[in-house]
């Protein structure tokens, strides 16, 4: 009869105690939460443990999104871009680099005062955002100044850029939303362009510089 009492002790403690706790030391190697088992204590403490784990996890995803986003816009950040940027120029995958520049913006700021230039810049963004594929990167490199990196692009599918270039100058000229007119300047180049002069940023800026010069509002490519 001992001897049965013992087994049935041993059985229940390994149940309630040893089985859990193993678990949860493989939660902690695997950076998961504990899974609530065991004796009451244990699942106590395993409750507790899951609530911290999911407020540290939670503010280190704000910390990670801070550290990625432009505050004003909740664009990718001009870190973001640069990282970005050097992955897809050392991968294989072809892509499109467009720089974006808001026309004439120091005189919406002159004008209507920053609070209504801060919010023609969120607008931009939410256009810039929306016109682009899920799988795009859009990012706020500069005061007024944009950037995409359009993936699997080609440059034979550059009249999909011109399109949604356009479509976006079509709305920003509208002041339905009470804000004033705007227009964007947007140069282009593409990983696949032949005899380029500088890197991939150089030449879509030579681009956006042209643009700039020969009348702003539109969209031009890079062309050696």
């Amino acid at each position: 009869v001992l001897m049965v009492i013992t087994l049935g002790v041993c059985i229940l403690i390994r149940r309630l105690v040893v089985v859990p706790i193993l678990k949860c030391n493989e939660s902690i190697k695997a950076g998961k939460p504990f899974p609530v088992v065991g004796a009451d204590e244990l699942q106590v403490m395993a409750e507790t443990y899951n609530k911290v784990y999911q407020e540290n996890k939670e503010a280190q995803e704000l910390i990670r999104h801070k550290a990625e986003h432009d505050a004003l816009t909740d664009l990718l950040n001009r870190g973001s871009f640069e990282k970005l940027l050097d992955i897809y120029e050392k991968g294989n995958a072809p892509f499109a680099l467009i720089i974006v520049d808001v026309d004439c913006f120091k005189s919406v700021n002159d004008t209507h005062g920053h609070a209504v230039g801060d919010e023609t810049l969120k607008k931009v963004a939410a256009l810039l955002y929306t016109a682009f594929r899920s799988i795009d990167h859009v990012f706020r490199i500069g005061g007024d100044e944009f950037a995409v990196i359009m993936v699997e692009m080609t440059s034979d599918l550059s009249y999909t850029i011109q399109e949604k270039v356009d479509a976006i100058n079509q709305t920003l000229a509208q002041v339905d939303d009470g804000l004033p007119k705007a227009s964007l300047s947007v140069g282009v180049a593409f990983s696949d362009r032949p005899n380029p002069t500088g890197t991939i940023f150089q030449d879509a800026d030579q681009a956006l510089y042209y643009q700039k010069k020969h009348g702003k509002t539109g969209c031009s490519f890079y062309k050696k």
